[in-house]
């Protein structure tokens, strides 16, 4: 990345820029989330570190809900723009409501391509604009046809 960035060839330090939007989008959500106590990503790693009131802390030291939402957006954020499928089982555990209700913007904002197949006890998960997107399993399940 560095020697693109400091190539002489224009194509190759557009090339760059490119590749380093959806690791700026990512830091900019996680801040975004983290900013409430007061941690910040810090951009200038090549590892996964924050700051918290000027002191260094490593990813072990965050909350569970901080950690789900890191692996969850670090998990989207590896897989680029690609098409892929995303499952996740009750990824609302030790989420905060209002987290809840960002996730899967937030996934979406990191990869658009995703398809998300989840389950869920948490009504808020899908209440920010997905409620259309949703298929109850129990719609398309053999089971129900067969009864039918």
């Amino acid at each position: 990345m560095i020697e693109l960035l400091s190539s002489d060839n224009e194509q190759q330090r557009n090339q760059a820029s490119l590749l380093s939007v959806p690791k700026r989008k990512f830091q900019d959500l996680i801040d975004e989330l983290f900013s409430y106590t007061r941690k910040k990503i810090d951009r200038k790693s090549n590892e996964i570190v924050f700051y918290q009131d000027g002191e260094r802390l490593l990813p072990y030291k965050l909350s569970s809900g901080e950690k789900q939402m890191l692996v969850i957006l670090l998990t989207v954020l590896v897989r680029g723009g690609s098409h892929c499928v995303l499952f996740m089982d009750e990824p609302e555990a030790s989420l905060h409501v209002e987290w809840q209700q960002k996730l899967i913007g937030m996934i979406r904002a990191l990869n658009p391509n995703v398809q998300l197949i989840l389950t869920t006890h948490s009504p808020a998960v899908i209440m920010e604009g997905w409620l259309d997107a949703v298929t109850e399993v129990s719609e398309i399940s053999t089971e129900t046809h067969q009864n039918s």
